[in-house]
């Protein structure tokens, strides 16, 4: 059996838990594997393409800050990944490099497994980086009712809007990250999604102030795309409050299995991987 070669791209890439996604897979499935963790500086993706095509990779998976930028480099790109504007997984096949986006489809899974969708709901999306953008996108194709970004420099936040607007014609409206605009974006809001790295292991910012919560409905769910620690601040509050929580953690793990099914070309059972996947994840020490 020929050696399946696949790495994952990213600065910092050394706190990645990928590896761990994908080895549980290619073992249940027998597979020979090599999958790396590859740490490739921004404005270093040609050189690291040209290494992965001469070693024979069958594809890596993206993390920042590439997830953009990759996307000149492809031969071609899936309607997904085109319309959400962000790449996160990369087949190579004859030499050619085809782009896809699992992440948010991976987000919608995790959500569901809590019972949310989408559709009709008022979503709040903290930060605007290139996976709020994603996300945004996302929603509002999911038939999300109202979008609301914030962000401390407001014309990211405004210029996430306006993609929203033109690809999707949705309700989306920019406001600054402050404490006033917190508290009124969480009235009425059904979904909070932090897209920022505020409480994120190994960062020393975090929320300075959490009481926008206290605004939120009790049937809210508050989705931290933060999976170290398992539990931010963020989420211990809001799950004080009687809120539903969510951390990153479920949406890592399917966007990992969507992605496997593109490198393997094959539907997988994403019910029972998954659950090989967290027993994994339990008895991970240092986690």
């Amino acid at each position: 059996m020929t050696k399946l070669r696949l790495d994952v791209v990213g600065d910092p890439i050394s706190h990645s838990k990928s590896p761990y996604i994908h080895e549980t897979v290619l073992k249940e499935l027998g597979f020979e594997y090599e999958y790396r963790k590859v740490q490739v500086k921004k404005g270093e993706l040609s050189k690291y393409l040209f290494e992965a095509k001469a070693l024979g990779l069958c594809g890596f998976n993206l993390t920042m800050p590439h997830k953009t930028d990759i996307i000149p480099f492809l031969d071609s790109i899936d309607d997904e990944a085109l319309r959400l504007g962000s790449v996160n997984t990369v087949k190579i096949k004859d030499g050619k490099f085809f782009g896809y986006n699992t992440d948010a489809l991976g987000m919608v899974y995790s959500m569901e497994q809590k019972g949310f969708g989408a559709k009709d709901k008022n979503i709040v999306i903290l930060g605007a980086g290139g996976v709020a953008l994603a996300l945004a996108l996302k929603m509002a194709f999911e038939g999300a009712g109202k979008i609301t970004v914030l962000n401390r420099t407001l014309s990211s936040a405004e210029n996430i809007c306006e993609k929203v607007i033109k690809e999707n014609g949705k309700n989306c409206t920019a406001l600054p990250f402050e404490k006033e605009s917190l508290q009124n974006a969480a009235k009425g809001c059904d979904i909070l999604i932090n897209c920022t790295p505020l409480g994120m292991e190994g960062i020393d910012a975090d929320f300075e102030d959490l009481s926008f919560l206290d605004n939120l409905n009790q049937e809210s769910l508050v989705f931290d795309l933060i999976y170290n620690p398992l539990e931010t601040n963020l989420l211990k509050h809001a799950k004080e409050l009687g809120l539903s929580t969510l951390n990153g953690l479920d949406m890592l793990i399917y966007q990992g299995l969507l992605a496997d099914e593109i490198f393997l070309d094959t539907k997988l059972d994403l019910v029972s991987l998954k659950e090989k996947i967290d027993y994994v994840f339990k008895n991970l020490k240092n986690f």
